[in-house]
């Protein structure tokens, strides 16, 4: 009786106070984003988010450091990724080919691979290749196969081709502005202010010009205070502009290649102070935007 009356006491009894100090830890964090070389490195498909930093320098390098390519990077972000500033936000992967999130509970296997191949033998040809690179049962080869919604798939040697605008020269990257695009600027041989409706590029007398993107020429000669110009209408009736040409390699009608068509080389024609190419963009109603906010965008 004694027994149980003081079992009876000590359960009713309140517990000691504990010192919680005794089981925290200090710990420090994990790194936010992996080692992109870590992903190289790893065999299965790996994906994760990436942060540029200053002085990474382009998406080229940062897809040949988690093994995957360019225009995988492009595809997956839907994003040119031409021109990139530090802080800018893109998923990585370790694998070529487009990483396909699935947006819908149940979408199925065949209806997203019918999005990108069309035909009998590359419809069966990138269905073989999704399995096997996804690791998916080889059932899915004869019967339906559904995904379930937020599931990612990789989808090898699908590229996008990107209809952007970029710098007018065979170099990539960004080229050096001498004169901004503005509402108000003094121009240097009429020496009153007047709009500049574009971005003047210093380059040596003669180098080669191409366009910005693909299109037809819709004139091609001389025209006012632009010297030798060459404009280019694109498909979305948007168009481009280049003048002060020293030499002009195409004439109206033609259709160009974004990058690839010479359409004629730097001069010093017109209203200049000096070689440089004028490269103007306007919208569907002839109204200049500022190039700079295009590059890398369409």
């Amino acid at each position: 009786m004694v027994l149980c009356a003081a079992l009876a006491a000590g359960a009713s009894a309140a517990p000691p106070a504990l010192d919680w100090t005794r089981f925290s830890v200090l710990t420090p964090a994990g790194r936010a984003e992996p080692d992109l070389a870590l992903l190289r490195g790893l065999s299965p498909l790996v994906y994760a988010p990436h942060t540029f930093a200053r002085g990474e320098g382009s998406a080229g390098a940062v897809a040949k450091a988690c093994g995957t390519t360019v225009e995988s990077l492009q595809a997956t972000n839907g994003d040119e990724l031409f021109l990139i500033s530090p802080g800018a936000k893109i998923t990585v992967q370790n694998k070529a080919g487009l990483l396909y999130r699935v947006k819908g509970e149940g979408e199925a296997l065949d209806d997203i691979i019918r999005r990108y191949r069309r035909s009998k033998e590359e419809f069966d040809a990138l269905k073989r290749s999704v399995i096997e690179a996804n690791g998916l049962p080889g059932l899915a080869l004869l019967e339906p196969y559904e995904f379930q919604q937020g599931d990612v798939v990789l989808l090898p040697g699908i590229r996008m081709d990107f209809d952007t605008y970029r710098f007018p020269f065979a170099q990539a990257g960004w080229h050096r502005i001498s004169s901004g695009f503005s509402r108000n600027r003094m121009h240097p041989i009429l020496h009153y202010r007047r709009a500049h409706e574009g971005l003047d590029l210093p380059k040596p007398y003669g180098t080669p010009v191409y366009p910005a993107r693909s299109g037809r020429v819709t004139m091609s000669g001389w025209h006012e205070g632009y010297g030798q110009m060459v404009e280019i209408r694109h498909t979305d009736g948007w168009s481009t502009r280049y003048g002060h040409l020293s030499k002009i390699s195409v004439k109206e009608g033609q259709w160009v290649q974004r990058g690839k068509t010479l359409l004629g080389r730097v001069g010093n024609s017109g209203l200049s102070t000096g070689p440089h190419l004028h490269f103007e963009v306007r919208d569907r109603n002839g109204r200049p935007i500022n190039p700079r906010s295009k590059i890398g965008r369409r």
